[in-house]
């Protein structure tokens, strides 16, 4: 059992290594993308085993240097760290076996292998960790990676979406840090666990309640929930296989802060904070349906593709019910493997047309067929069609609204899936049935076979994840009972601490 929990720090130790190889061997690029795909699918490989391991038993729990809880810094396994480390790792792997293109060379010389495994660094660190301060510490090794891979190509338009960005960011991180302090003060402890069971015996309503608001307000920031402002100038800027990294995991660590928080530590004012949750995610949902209605360009159609991704997910968690929370979860899955499989096609298109209006790519699918199909897979799950891997998670969070009569909710997640249905097929149409002859005289750069090939593969994961469905609920079930049910991960994780507390 002690070997399987040092396994955890593998984690994140195998990306960190791999991120400070490439710096010595940058300019041999084959080596590079052998090295850093290899690394990511030995992660994606290892994740997976230890998930199916604690499925089987029970979470995984590292304690550093041997201090337990709340002294020392401690790592989490749980179904859920776990289900989103495998996720995130098989996402990331396929977009370095992507690769980038024709400007490879130039991308490995500025070390861009290296930060992409930094901000997976981050990324797999937020999922593991069960303190405050290290999620603060994760968090900030996302933004400072994150703001080197949007400044990278150093055109103006870059720098001013890097500057939203940061700023916007930053500003997230300052709440966070406060939220982390006030919390701090409150319960005198900054594990995961021992906070939650310090929160559940408290009387002061007022301060849990003021610190959970700025802790929405920090992880809103990340998620892009209402505080979205960053998020279309961003995507658009970037090349494709960093627009597919960020939508994948950047607002998917803030989400899953969201889900983590709000059902583990502040689930006791429910009545006051998950309302205020719904809210914010009706209006998130709204400000992406007219965000993906009102533009022709297609990479800020699908940036307002992930906002209102953010608004079902967050709905789902919002409900306060076992199976919204679980719809939630699942969805936050299905989310980085369908948005990964969006910004593919959609920077493809963009490359071998070189244009980013959707009116000028008339009849192109008739020309490449494959991504007709891989298009057409994407849309039905982004819209949440059975038995594509969007319809299982939206029937959850669809059935959690209902008990919680959450129905204003619920409309607008059926009315702003069609509006999201509708403004993909409108590229779809055009691709497929629009002017034939324009068709016939588009000159367009052909994708390479590998990248086609990774595309495939994306495509596949998410009609497998619908087919498999069952298996992954599984999981998430497991998730939602662990951070829903009151008292059970900290008996589960820190069982010494409840019965420390019950000697006093």
């Amino acid at each position: 059992m002690t070997t399987m929990n040092n396994l955890l720090i593998l984690l994140m130790l195998l990306p960190m290594l791999g991120a400070l190889l490439l710096v010595f061997i940058r300019k041999r690029n084959l080596l590079s993308r052998i090295l850093s795909g290899g690394v990511m699918a030995v992660t994606t490989i290892l994740a997976l085993c230890l998930l199916i391991y604690v499925m089987n038993h029970k979470p995984l729990v590292l304690d550093f240097a041997g201090w337990r809880a709340p002294f020392g810094i401690q790592f989490v396994g749980d179904p859920l760290s776990l289900l989103l480390v495998t996720t995130s790792s098989f996402v990331v792997t396929m977009i370095i076996a992507y690769g980038f293109g024709r400007a490879e060379k130039r991308a490995i010389r500025y070390y861009l292998p290296s930060f992409i495994l930094f901000l997976t660094v981050g990324v797999i660190g937020s999922f593991l960790t069960a303190d405050l301060f290290n999620l603060y510490v994760m968090f900030e090794v996302m933004l400072l990676a994150s703001f080197v891979l949007v400044t990278l190509g150093q055109s103006v338009e870059q720098l001013r979406a890097a500057i939203i960005y940061v700023v916007l960011n930053i500003l997230g991180s300052w709440l966070l840090l406060l939220g982390i302090g006030l919390l701090y003060k409150l319960t005198g402890t900054l594990n995961f666990s021992h906070v939650a069971q310090r929160i559940s015996e408290l009387n002061d309503n007022r301060t849990v309640l003021i610190i959970s608001m700025v802790f929405l307000v920090a992880f809103a920031s990340k998620a892009a929930l209402v505080v979205f402002m960053w998020l279309p100038k961003a995507y658009a800027v970037l090349n494709t296989e960093l627009a597919a990294l960020f939508a994948a995991l950047m607002t998917k660590v803030g989400a899953y802060a969201l889900i983590r928080f709000f059902t583990l530590i502040f689930d006791s004012y429910a009545e006051i904070t998950h309302p205020l949750l719904v809210f914010l995610a009706c209006l998130t949902m709204i400000i992406g349906a007219f965000g993906v209605l009102a533009y022709r360009d297609i990479k800020k159609i699908a940036a307002y593709q992930v906002v209102l991704s953010i608004g079902y997910i967050i709905l789902g968690l919002g409900s306060h019910t076992f199976e919204g929370v679980n719809g939630a979860i699942f969805y936050l899955v299905n989310d980085i493997i369908v948005k990964t499989l969006l910004f593919f096609i959609i920077g493809a298109l963009v490359y071998m047309t070189g244009y980013r209006q959707y009116r000028s790519l008339y009849g192109l699918a008739r020309k490449e067929p494959f991504f007709g199909v891989c298009f057409f897979i994407m849309i039905l799950a982004i819209g949440g069609v059975p038995p594509f891997s969007g319809f299982p998670g939206k029937l959850y969070i669809f059935n959690g609204a209902i008990e919680n009569g959450n129905y204003i909710g619920l409309a607008l997640l059926i009315i702003t899936s069609l509006i999201a249905m509708y403004s993909l097929f409108r590229i779809f149409f055009v691709m497929y049935s629009g002017d034939e002859e324009n068709g016939k005289e588009i000159q367009y750069n052909r994708i390479p076979r590998y990248r086609k090939g990774v595309i495939g593969v994306i495509a596949g994961a998410v009609v497998l994840l619908g087919i498999f469905a069952p298996a992954v609920f599984k999981v998430t079930s497991e998730a939602t009972h662990l951070n829903l049910d009151d008292g059970v991960y900290e008996q589960t994780v820190n069982p010494h601490l409840v019965k420390e507390d019950d000697r006093q």
